[in-house]
Formats: C-alpha cells, sequence, structure tokens
C-alpha cells in the first residue's frame, strides 16, 4: 500500500467485521457469563481505540497514535491471558466488583515453589509472543510514548546543525518532524495488532459457547 487513506479504510473495514462476526456468535439466548462480558467490554475498546487511532492518524499526532497502538496491544495481551486464567469467573468477579485489577488476578501456571503466577503484564506479553514473536519489539517501542522518555524531545528537534552544535526545538505539540513512511508502518502495525485483538476475541467467544465448554467457576 503507498497511502494513508487506504489503511484508514481496511481499518474501518476490519472495524465493520468484530461486531458482524461477534453478532453471529452471540445468539439471543447465548449465556452470559462474566467472561463473555469481559470480553465484550475489551470489543468496545478495540474498536473505540481504533477510531481514536484513525482520528489521530488524520491529525498527524503520531505520539497519541502510538500510544493507542500500545494499548491495543494491551487488550490482545488480556484477552489470550483468559485461557491461563485460574477460576475465570469467580475471579473476574473481582474485577467487575472493583475489589481487584486484572494484574492483582493469579494463572494456573505455577512459579517453581508452587505459587500461583499472576497475571502481570510481563507474563501476558511473553504468552502472546510465544504465539506471535512479532508483536514484542512494537510493544517496547511504543511503550516509550506511554512512560514519559526522551521519544518525545526528539519529535520536538525542528533543525539540528551539524557543524555548529545549534539545536532548534518547536513546542507546540505539532508533529512536524515524522516522516510519511513512519505513518505508513505504524498504520500497519496498528492493523497486524487490531486484527490480531479481534481474532482472539473471537475465538475466545468462539470458545465459550462451544457445546462442551464453559468458563471455570473455581
Amino acid at each position: 500500500m503507498t497511502d494513508l487513506s487506504t489503511r484508514i479504510t481496511k481499518l474501518i473495514k476490519l472495524e465493520r467485521e468484530l461486531p458482524q462476526k461477534a453478532g453471529k456468535i452471540l445468539q439471543p439466548d447465548s449465556p452470559m457469563y462474566l467472561t463473555v462480558w469481559f470480553i465484550l467490554g475489551a470489543s468496545q475498546r478495540t474498536l473505540a481505540q481504533s477510531r481514536g487511532f484513525r482520528s489521530m492518524i488524520e491529525a498527524k499526532n503520531f505520539p497519541s497514535a502510538a500510544i493507542l497502538l500500545r494499548t491495543q496491544i494491551d487488550t490482545a495481551m488480556r484477552i489470550n491471558g483468559l485461557k491461563y486464567l485460574h477460576s475465570t469467573e469467580s475471579q473476574l468477579s473481582e474485577v467487575f466488583k472493583g475489589t481487584k485489577n486484572f494484574r492483582q488476578l493469579l494463572s494456573r501456571q505455577k512459579t517453581v515453589k508452587g505459587h500461583a503466577v499472576p497475571m502481570y503484564d510481563k507474563k501476558m506479553l511473553e504468552w502472546l509472543m510465544a504465539d506471535e514473536p512479532w508483536i514484542e519489539p512494537i510493544y517496547h517501542s511504543t511503550s516509550d510514548f506511554v512512560h514519559l522518555s526522551f521519544r518525545p524531545l526528539i519529535a520536538s528537534i525542528q533543525e539540528l546543525d551539524d557543524d555548529t552544535g545549534d539545536i532548534n526545538f518547536a513546542i507546540t505539540g505539532e508533529d512536524i518532524v515524522t516522516g510519511e513512511h513512519d505513518y505508513y508502518e505504524i498504520c500497519d502495525a496498528f492493523f497486524d495488532v487490531t486484527k490480531l485483538t479481534c481474532t482472539l476475541i473471537l475465538a475466545a467467544l468462539m470458545a465459550i459457547h462451544h457445546p462442551n465448554n464453559e468458563p471455570t467457576k473455581s
């Protein structure tokens, strides 16, 4: 692809496909577990972040677009993490009630001392990378935008004179240095991550609504 408009169009198409496909899995008489509620919330977040990402791309706001790419990975990590979660329904009820956050929940994996491994971001990223190794460099590069680093400073450099060492900064909130190719790359990365997230969401819904499956309660 050679332009941003084509990439934006692909994202819009992907956004439309998620509710259409999910609707075919969730029939009117389908049981509504808390796990399903959690996945539906993730679906809403996925679509909202995609819409926000498109707005940031159109506004040429690269730093904010990068943050949305990073949080889209977070959604994928948590949906993928559901299959590692111990006592899915009872633990998600704690999240639903606000007594715990997702990172405080416990997985089915054990440490060498026999303790349950918490659902830390580092562990969820490790699990996702086992199936999708391409996600690692995107995760780490976009983390620089989520946590304050020198990446925004680099984006504020308007002019650098190698001979004199003079630097001119433009602190305006506008992205004046990021090239068009960088926008192509971040759009492609966001599409890939969003497609992965949608795939994980649909797979999780299908697994729950299989006749022989239901979320673990204890």
